[in-house]
């Protein structure tokens, strides 16, 4: 237990930094990010941090992945890590969803809220 608290360190500063600046980009340049810059920096100056480290293993679980999926919500890496940016961010997600698989799990997701509203600002069509 204490080792585990020791690593929160880094896990919950990488987390963070994940919320913060990773929303809006792909899935490959976050992975690029996290794993090439963010995750070699960290160790580099021997900050504390888990082996193996992965958000989605910090910032949620696999109940909440599980509802998720439950609601629509496909369960591949990326959409998991833009369910964790859309109920864990403090910003507005920015959902690109040319299948409006984002958008059907979000309505789901707060069918019983009176007071959310969905705006899409654009649809592009082939």
């Amino acid at each position: 237990l204490k080792d585990r608290r020791v690593r929160l360190v880094g896990d919950c500063l990488i987390a963070a930094a994940f919320l913060s600046y990773l929303g809006a980009f792909t899935f490959q340049f976050r992975t690029h990010i996290m794993d090439e810059l963010w995750l070699t920096d960290v160790r580099d100056r021997e900050i504390p941090l888990t082996d193996n480290f992965n958000v989605p293993t910090l910032l949620s679980d696999e109940v909440e992945i599980a509802k998720w999926a439950s609601d629509g919500l496909p369960s591949d890496e990326l959409s998991v890590q833009n369910g964790i940016l859309t109920t864990q961010a403090s910003r507005f997600p920015l959902c690109i969803d040319p299948q409006m698989q984002a958008v059907q799990w979000i309505k789901r997701m707060h069918a019983g809220n009176s007071r959310f509203e969905l705006h899409q600002c654009l649809t592009l069509t082939s």
